[in-house]
């Protein structure tokens, strides 16, 4: 094969490649959008917490509390609070809120969801799970995502 040969595949290969990452999905169904919010996606989201709560057991508490905490963080961004992490858009949503307590009450739940998510023995009871989701549903009505 001639160099050019060569050069010509080797384009040719790096452009279809390149065409492959732009239209691949991204693997969270939040990370792309954070322009406008998407009412209907968080009360259908929000509706697959509430079945994954409902059906108890530690596992399924967990996963609600980790999802529930994303759809506040889309939600946030959606909203334009800016910040690198929820916690730094957390810190710039405080205006967002009219209660102060809905506000307290949000960190309590991400608070809730970290140590889910670093303390891997962290043991949660049905209490403390219930009221994070309270907390994360109360927090989405007042952004009026739902």
């Amino acid at each position: 094969m001639t160099p050019l040969i060569v050069a010509v595949i080797f384009v040719i290969l790096v452009a279809v490649f390149v065409s492959l990452l732009v239209r691949r999905k991204p693997s969270s169904q939040f990370s792309m959008r954070t322009t406008s919010l998407d009412k209907s996606l968080v009360q259908n989201k929000w509706s697959e917490i509430e079945q994954t709560f409902s059906l108890g057991g530690a596992s399924h508490l967990k996963t609600s509390i980790l999802e529930a905490d994303k759809l506040v963080d889309y939600t946030l961004k959606a909203r334009g609070v800016k910040g690198n992490t929820f916690g730094e858009r957390l810190k710039n949503s405080k205006s967002k809120f009219i209660n102060y307590s809905d506000y307290n009450n949000l960190w309590f739940a991400h608070k809730v969801r970290n140590n889910i998510a670093h303390e891997s023995m962290h043991d949660l009871s049905f209490a403390e799970a219930k009221r994070a989701i309270e907390y994360f549903k109360k927090a989405l009505q007042e952004l009026g995502a739902l």
